[in-house]
């Protein structure tokens, strides 16, 4: 039938004679096509095949599919694996936090705070010994264990896996490189889990969610001041709760004053206090108007131990509370 049909549209063509036939055929073509509604998307997935085949080097007679396509650009395929890996630290985010060395840190202490291995932070930032810090120094603190590792010419995922003895796919989902493994020169990347060529110094050991892991030992502590409490941590597991000058400030637990300034910039603490408690565990109040306590004191829980100020890097009168070893009370997580 279909032969007979174009049979005929040839014929009438050769004899300039326009059937019956071919005026239908004609018509009928003319409707279908316009009937027919295009996906615009056909159109941008044909050129990314065409654009692929090209950069490939593939001839063009073997363009690959669209599905092909699809799947070799596919995230979730490339990824999947690195599923439970990526929720054991999707709490931590992938930044790196810098911290400022506080009056009577160690490494130890910063690093139980924070999550992650004592060497970590020494290979973070070279330091020689977990006893070489001082008040005022910066540190750069992975949001997991590895290795900071800043990008260099020549540099590609498959060598630094190879380097610190990792999965090239966990640096490329960690970080959120291209799937390519593109690399930029100068840039630092974590490479998570990654363990240094030489060992470190041996020794033992970006966010509020960096501080949840903490044991919760919120019914120890007592409110160290009324005011409104803002909540967010920041600093070294640090609240801020405002009210007016001199608002008195109370300690959150039985402890030793280990620390009692009265004076100076202290790091932008200006006027503050730090108490280590029988169970291990610190606190810190700062920006305070006045001290009515003095290093080496044994103090109460809900002793009066300062009055709120303003004193240091602040803006206003207020309360920074810090709890280093558990989780801050005040803290909205």
């Amino acid at each position: 039938m279909a032969m007979a049909i174009i049979l005929i549209i040839t014929k009438g063509t050769q004899d300039n004679q326009a059937s019956i036939f071919n005026r239908l055929l004609t018509s009928y073509i003319d409707e279908t096509a316009a009937s027919i509604n295009i996906d615009p998307s056909q159109y941008q997935l044909a050129d990314i095949n065409s654009v692929f085949a090209q950069s490939s080097g593939l001839p063009k007679n073997e363009k690959k599919t669209v599905l092909n396509t699809i799947q070799d650009n596919s995230v979730v395929s490339r990824a999947t694996i690195l599923t439970d890996f990526l929720e054991e630290f999707s709490d931590r985010g992938n930044q790196v936090t810098v911290y400022t060395v506080q009056e009577g840190d160690t490494v130890s202490f910063i690093a139980s705070d924070y999550g992650v291995s004592v060497n970590t932070i020494i290979a973070a930032n070279n330091l020689k010994s977990a006893d070489e810090i001082k008040p005022g120094m910066e540190l750069k603190i992975p949001p997991v264990d590895g290795v900071i590792h800043k990008i260099k010419k020549g540099d590609t995922v498959q060598t630094l896996a190879t380097k610190y003895g990792v999965e090239a796919e966990k640096i490329i989902s960690f970080n959120d490189l291209p799937l390519s493994g593109e690399l930029e020169v100068d840039r630092e990347i974590m490479i998570p889990g990654g363990k240094l060529p030489r060992p470190a110094i041996p020794t033992r050991i970006a966010i509020a969610k960096r501080f949840a892991y903490l044991p919760n030992l919120n019914e120890y502590f007592a409110l160290p001041a009324v005011g409104f409490n803002w909540g967010r941590i920041h600093g070294r597991n640090g609240v801020d709760v405002a009210n007016s000058c001199r608002t008195p400030i109370y300690a959150a637990a039985d402890g030793k004053v280990t620390l009692a300034l009265g004076s100076g910039w202290n790091g932008g603490f200006g006027k503050f206090v730090k108490l280590v408690h029988a169970n291990g565990t610190e606190t810190l109040y700062a920006h305070l108007s006045k001290l009515v306590i003095s290093t080496g004191e044994q103090v109460l829980k809900n002793q009066q131990i300062g009055l709120m100020g303003s004193t240091g890097r602040s803006t206003g009168c207020h309360l920074h509370f810090e709890v280093h070893g558990a989780r801050n009370p005040l803290a909205k997580y």
